[in-house]
């Protein structure tokens, strides 16, 4: 198969196949991937190193309620931004396409609430922004991830499902790099721009087709508001469709608890004192080059080597054990050398997870008609361990301090290796 995006061949009784796509997959991934950085340098810079560092400036004797507090308003504005992304651009008929319009229009709102957290000093300011930056940055992720559905043929979505998957771990190395290293100011600063420049560089370089000639959905009766929910969340009456959705949300969810107080339990758990040069932040910011670093290495290889042997949930499965065991390092012990450690081999196991993620994910999605709504539902299985994380991180830290938060985090991972290999219609 060449690289030129085909004509749908969909014939689903309604529905007008969507036009071709004149761009070839290399250069959409080249557009795409640049964009997803971005996204999810943001996302990390500011949740990471930003946010934590500004609440304990703001807040040190109770910075840890507080970072809770901020961290579930922003998941839950994220929870319900990403399927919302997803839905409305599924039904955006425009000649620039479905998704454009609205990455271009959540890109520079998202920047401008980005430099405005930049410039904050109140933790009333921070309350109204972070909910409201993750509300339009999530939409905009809702939108860009149906990108993968949408035009990429289904042979080629283990290649394209690895390539934008990479996008997590290098924007994730850029951003907490970037914000240890520059003032706050400009940390938020440049984030805002570089996610609104490669925004604009991939709605021009890699144009979207015409959505206007796509058949509108059939407006449906009017029904009372449990039944248009229950509509909305159909896809989880999909036995595949409802495991990779419990699957992936345990993995984040034992990703999230340890992540989002990463920089406390350097701070408290390890020492500032025994990290090198005493500076939390570049400690961390060191913690996720390692961590990152790895995930690269083997996503680049498993991404290959998943498309060849074609077994995904075992490559989800190991992902899963390696990423529990990952966690009983720090438990272990508590020093600087175990926390690199952790971090190579955590990086290693998330770096087999998300070298096949997309693609799983792309291939239980039940309603074609719906692709991008559902891909963003499944999406919000990242959101939601964002909303319970700070929740259990919290009570666990002050019942069971730092160690018992590894110890969820290694059970959580090993849950969700094990939902996976029930799926059946991938292999």
């Amino acid at each position: 198969m060449g690289d030129t995006i085909p004509v749908s061949t969909d014939t689903t009784p309604g529905r007008v196949p969507s036009p071709a796509d004149p761009v070839r997959l290399s250069r959409l991934l080249a557009f795409v991937f640049p964009a997803t950085t971005a996204t999810y340098a943001l996302f990390n810079a500011i949740g990471v190193i930003l946010l934590p560092a500004q609440v304990a400036r703001l807040a040190p004797d109770s910075k840890v309620g507080v970072l809770a507090l901020l961290t579930t308003l922003g998941a839950v504005a994220s929870m319900i931004a990403l399927p919302t992304g997803g839905a409305l651009s599924d039904r955006t008929r425009s000649r620039f396409g479905r998704r454009a319009p609205w990455l271009v229009l959540m890109a520079g709102v998202s920047a401008v609430l980005t430099i405005a957290m930049g410039l904050s000093t109140g933790l009333v300011v921070l309350a109204i922004l972070v909910p409201v930056l993750w509300f339009t940055s999530n939409f905009y992720a809702g939108a860009i991830s149906a990108i993968l559905p949408d035009r990429v043929p289904v042979g080629r979505r283990g290649v394209a499902s690895a390539v934008i998957g990479l996008g997590t771990p290098v924007g994730i190395l850029f951003g907490v790099n970037l914000a240890s290293r520059v003032s706050q100011v400009w940390a938020y600063t440049l984030l805002a721009l570089v996610l609104l420049v490669t925004t604009l560089a991939l709605v021009f370089g890699a144009r979207e087709p015409s959505s206007l000639d796509l058949a509108t959905p059939r407006p449906k009766e009017r029904r009372h508001a449990v039944a248009a929910v229950r509509e909305f969340f159909r896809a989880f009456g999909h036995r595949d469709f409802a495991l990779a959705f419990a699957s992936r949300f345990g993995l984040f969810l034992a990703y999230f608890t340890v992540s989002g107080y990463l920089f406390y339990a350097v701070q408290d758990y390890i020492g500032a004192e025994n990290v090198p040069g005493g500076n939390v932040a570049v400690a961390v910011s060191t913690l996720s080059t390692v961590s990152f670093g790895t995930w690269i290495a083997v996503a680049t290889l498993c991404g290959w080597l998943a498309d060849k042997v074609d077994r995904r949930r075992l490559f989800i499965a190991i992902s899963a054990i390696g990423l529990g065991l990952s966690q009983v390092i720090p438990m272990v012990s508590h020093s600087w050398g175990a926390m690199l450690v952790y971090s190579a081999v955590s990086g290693a196991a998330l770096g087999t997870y998300f070298a096949v993620d997309l693609a799983v994910m792309s291939l239980v999605l039940p309603d074609k008609e719906n692709e991008g709504r559902d891909f963003a539902i499944l999406n919000v299985a990242t959101g939601l361990p964002q909303l319970a994380a700070p929740a259990i991180a919290g009570s666990l830290i002050g019942l069971g301090g730092y160690g018992s938060l590894f110890l969820f985090s290694s059970v959580c991972a090993v849950i969700a290796g094990a939902l996976a290999m029930g799926i059946r219609s991938i292999r």
